[in-house]
């Protein structure tokens, strides 16, 4: 369908050839009379849209506009959903035609039906027991007796059939941490396990032998080393670097060997896009078989890569030239990044072995200069990450801040000059007149909008960090502008929230078939090539670079739409993983009700919402039910109730103290107060303007001859 809505976007010709199903989306189109012919093209008539449902807790629902864009959401009340359930793809019509107001429609026609379920929690109503949705907290009526519902344990989580009420699943308690891991990916449709089919042809691959891969480069005699963090089973890439000739080579797992184009394996990990990681463990996008085994480059073991051999100049260390071929390796030695960074720092180390000791060396001075070199065009942000640490019950026990170290930045440059150079291969064309072939998978990122950075600019006046009164125009003042404020910073507990603030303003990265650059990296080009067992599309390019490497012609034509459906599976899977750790934060403070934590505010509005910073719930965000405070402002919060089903946490703030980030006390003051002052006066104008509204309603009613004030009304 998103398929069709961007050919529909652009306009259809009359003449255009559709796919089968498409003919059909358009005929209907066609008998709705929501078509008009505009230049020789179908094109949706005004006031309609096609857009997926989402629905609220009071009943209603909104259309998003598909393909997803600027366009505003467009409100339908209960009554003219016509029965649209969540993630349905609907056609909608306008129903009030007046400008910059909210946009109310009624659905015309269910086109889509995407979610055949929905994920409730069991509760008592009166004397009959209902199901909840999560998160929206819709009821839902369920086709069961409720003297066997009142059989379960109290707020059991139920799969349900939306349409019927109809369970399809009973997944276990809500008391039960457990169910937090299952409760994550049933939200977003995700599974575990995979198809009897793609097990089987995981299982069907034999062990790597020299004799059979002839045509491959041997590179078993290159003493490649793995590196990465603790307890790691799926290790894409691998990394030697020789000195003496400066040269770089980057060996990363040759998954698309195994995972050929529309196989049963193929077919799951396109379905699932990206591996989703958990605190405990992970769920790969590949069968274990081949994710933790066959294409895992673990330490001593003969595996197929995809080796990149980049020369560089000693000095400049800027690319001379690069080679990318098909090879066989055997990494010396799998590190992690702990041991590598005390090696880095003592020069001393029982555990890597000699033979690796110089080349790591060399390697870290190497990635330092492309770092340095990099920087200079891109933004460097504190790559601080909290992981979670669960007991035997998996409820919460403790939570490490990792920073990045030099044997994080040492592995990074190593893979983001694959990348770059994975891009620059896909753009060139393989044969004479290959025009078409310039299409791909590109990792992309837009220069933010002037709004944006006006509004971030205006922040750092406010906390006293950017005194200048001229604001950035174009990329070139912003990185400028940008590196002096971090430096300011660099030295205060301010650090991370300001690249926060700077992350905040710019758009999101995403994929796109079409290069645009990336501007938060500064690269002109730059593509993801590096990860094939936990990301598609890095799987996908490996696919389109092999073509190009043996003068092929991989079929491409439906590449915007791969890009557009890996951007959204990418979110879910941010979700998914955000999911599990705001129930791990719930459940942890479900049993601290009463108890007080330090937190900072983090929005202008009402309620109030805190982050807590208090260990180990650095990160959990508390709702505001009294006190208050404003951004950025210290304060100390009561937990006052949890609800484990939506994982909202809710506080009161107890105390507020002028001080936050390591700023001097009185600047954070002048700041604290000009915010007060600030949402003081919005308070005001918003009543003002409100009663100005009600004013004019009145004069409206009183002139209207059917209207008479109550006190003259007749009986009265």
């Amino acid at each position: 369908m998103l398929e069709f809505l961007n050919l529909l976007k652009n306009g259809i010709p009359l003449d255009f050839k559709l796919a089968e199903s498409f003919l059909k989306t358009l005929e209907s189109l066609r008998i709705l009379d929501v078509l008009e012919v505009r230049k020789n093209c179908y094109v949706l008539k005004k006031h309609f849209c096609i857009g997926e449902i989402e629905l609220a807790k009071e009943g209603y629902g909104f259309v998003i506009p598909l393909p997803k864009g600027k366009a505003r959401d467009w409100l339908v009340e209960k009554n003219l959903l016509k029965g649209a359930q969540k993630g349905d793809i609907v056609l909608a019509k306008m129903l009030n035609k007046q400008r910059n107001t909210r946009v109310y429609a009624k659905v015309i026609q269910i086109l889509e039906t995407k979610e055949n379920s929905v994920l409730c929690y069991l509760e008592k109503y009166k004397l009959d027991c209902m199901a909840i949705s999560i998160p929206n907290e819709i009821p839902y009526k369920i086709k069961a007796s409720q003297k066997s519902l009142k059989t379960l344990p109290p707020n059991t989580i139920l799969k349900l059939n939306p349409k019927n009420g109809e369970i399809l699943e009973i997944l276990g308690a809500l008391s039960d941490p457990r169910i937090d891991e299952s409760i994550a990916l049933h939200l977003y449709n995700r599974q575990e396990s995979f198809s009897l089919q793609a097990e089987l042809q995981a299982d069907s691959f034999k062990a790597v032998h020299l004799k059979d891969f002839k045509e491959r480069v041997n590179c078993t005699y290159l003493p490649f080393c793995a590196i990465d963090p603790v307890g790691a089973k799926d290790h894409d890439d691998a990394i030697f670097y020789d000195d003496e000739n400066s040269t770089l080579y980057v060996a990363i797992a040759d998954v698309s060997y195994y995972v050929s184009k529309d196989s049963a394996l193929d077919i799951e990990a396109k379905a699932r896009g990206f591996s989703v990681y958990f605190p405990h463990k992970s769920i790969p996008m590949l069968p274990r078989v081949l994710s933790e085994n066959l294409c895992s480059l673990s330490e001593g073991k003969l595996r197929l890569a995809m080796v990149w051999k980049i020369r560089l100049h000693k000095r400049t260390k800027v690319v001379l030239n690069s080679e990318l071929f098909e090879a066989v390796i055997k990494v010396r030695q799998k590190l992690t990044y702990e041991a590598v960074d005390t090696f880095l720092n003592t020069k001393q180390s029982k555990e890597i072995k000699p033979a690796l000791k110089p080349m790591l060396f060399s390697l870290n001075a190497l990635a330092q200069k492309l770092r340095q070199k990099r920087l200079k065009n891109g933004f460097d942000f504190l790559g601080d990450d909290s992981v979670m640490e669960l007991d035997k019950n998996l409820e919460l026990k403790d939570l490490k801040i990792e920073s990045q170290t030099q044997s994080h930045q040492l592995v990074e440059e190593c893979m983001l000059l694959a990348n770059i150079q994975s891009a620059i291969l896909q753009s060139k064309q393989s044969t004479q007149g290959d025009e078409r072939l310039k299409l791909g998978i590109y990792r992309v990122h837009d220069a933010p909008k002037q709004a944006s950075i006006q509004d971030l600019f205006a922040e750092f006046r406010l906390l006293g960090i950017y005194q200048k009164n001229t604001i950035p125009k174009n990329t070139k003042e912003f990185h400028k502008a940008i590196l002096e404020i971090q430096t300011l910073v660099k030295d205060s507990n301010m650090a991370a929230e300001v690249d926060k603030l700077i992350i905040k303003s710019m758009q999101q990265a995403f994929y796109a078939s079409h290069n645009i650059g990336h501007f938060g990296l500064g690269f002109e080009m730059y593509s993801h090539f590096t990860s094939p067992i936990r990301r598609y599309s890095d799987l996908l390019l490996h696919r389109i670079l092999k073509a190009k490497i043996k003068l092929n012609q991989e079929s491409l034509e439906s590449l915007p739409q791969i890009c557009e459906n890996l951007s959204q599976k990418e979110r879910e899977v941010a979700k998914i993983e955000m999911d599990f750790k705001d129930r791990k934060f719930a459940r942890y403070l479900y049993k601290k009700i009463g108890q007080a934590y330090l937190g900072v505010v983090i929005n202008d509005k009402r309620p109030e919402l805190i982050v807590l910073t208090t260990p180990p719930l650095q990160g959990a965000r508390v709702v505001c039910l009294k006190g208050t405070g404003v951004k950025y402002q210290k304060v100390c919060v009561q937990i006052v109730d949890v609800n484990l089903a939506t994982t909202k946490v809710y506080g009161r703030i107890l105390e507020s103290f002028n001080e936050g980030f390591g700023i001097q006390n009185a600047q954070i003051s002048k700041y604290l107060f000009t915010k007060t002052h600030q949402k003081l006066q919005n308070v005001r104008e918003k009543a003002k303007l409100n009663a100005k509204k009600m004013g004019k309603n009145i004069k409206k009613r009183s002139k209207s001859s059917s209207f008479k004030p109550r006190h003259k009304r007749k009986g009265k």
